[in-house]
């Protein structure tokens, strides 16, 4: 893996890519197939590894499901300081939030697929994503009172809007395929149009979606590569994990998880 020996300088960077290269795969593979239906076995497999190597990354599914919540947080949060930085009207602040997210989540990283079961994860997992989802959940719902207020957005009940807009975003995973009719860009632009089109108060003023940014790594501030506790075979110290993990993201509003459905449509 050359770009793994010449982008990073210790040791320690190359673990941590590596380490995330081999959860984004593992979540591809539990995307296509359900979490309960994929094994450790199918995973170093497909990823032309041994199980023992496998090891070297991640302890378990469990551990594998609770990074992929990270990562949707994680992206989350990249998407709100993408859409305040470009700023504008409210209305367009959220539509390019939901955007970079979409395409993020369901396109290279690949882990929309896995984050819909919030109640697999272990207990102590599932609280902390709890907490990060609920800050995002606030953060959207202050986004969308600023548009009621600067009038981009028609009057409405913010938590409301916010919770029918995340339902249909995180459904994506129950139907969309990257192989399928419609690219990610496509199914973003489309699914806004449905959701927000009807919130703005002049759909014709809305404002043309700047290019998004790369798919953040290592260079890019993702909250994954940004722990300041070491890896160490493979694993982080979770406990300090969370203590460093910022809270200004949420991926999903809680609820019971929605079974995944064979994909038909595919996008």
């Amino acid at each position: 893996m050359p770009r793994w020996e010449n982008g990073f300088q210790t040791s320690e960077e190359i673990q941590r890519y590596k380490r995330y290269a081999v959860i984004r795969e593992a979540a591809r593979i539990m995307s296509r197939q359900g979490f309960h239906n994929t094994s450790l076995d199918e995973v170093a497999k497909v990823l032309g590894i041994s199980k023992g190597t496998l090891y070297n990354y991640v302890k378990d599914k469990q551990e594998i499901l609770f990074e992929c919540h990270t990562i949707a947080l994680d992206l989350g949060g990249y998407a709100t300081i993408v859409a305040n930085k470009v700023g504008g009207p409210g209305i367009d602040r959220l539509r390019l939030l939901l955007r970079c997210y979409i395409i993020w989540m369901y396109g290279q990283a690949g882990v929309g697929g896995v984050t819909f079961d919030v109640n697999a994860l272990r207990a102590d997992d599932r609280a902390a994503v709890i907490e990060r989802r609920d800050a995002m959940d606030a953060n959207l719902v202050s986004m969308l009172e600023e548009s009621i207020a600067d009038k981009s957005v028609r009057p409405c009940d913010a938590k409301v809007a916010v919770y029918g807009i995340m339902s249909a975003v995180n459904g994506i995973s129950t139907w969309f395929s990257p192989e399928g009719r419609l690219t990610v860009e496509e199914v973003a632009d489309q699914l806004l149009d449905l959701l927000t089109l009807s919130l703005a108060t002049r759909p014709e003023n809305l404002a043309p979606y700047p290019p998004i940014p790369a798919y953040p790594t290592l260079e890019a501030p993702l909250g994954f590569f940004n722990r300041s506790s070491p890896v160490v075979a493979g694993r982080s110290d979770k406990a300090a994990d969370r203590k460093a993990r910022p809270s200004t993201a949420r991926a999903k509003p809680a609820g019971p998880p929605k079974r995944k459905r064979a994909t038909t449509v595919g996008g």
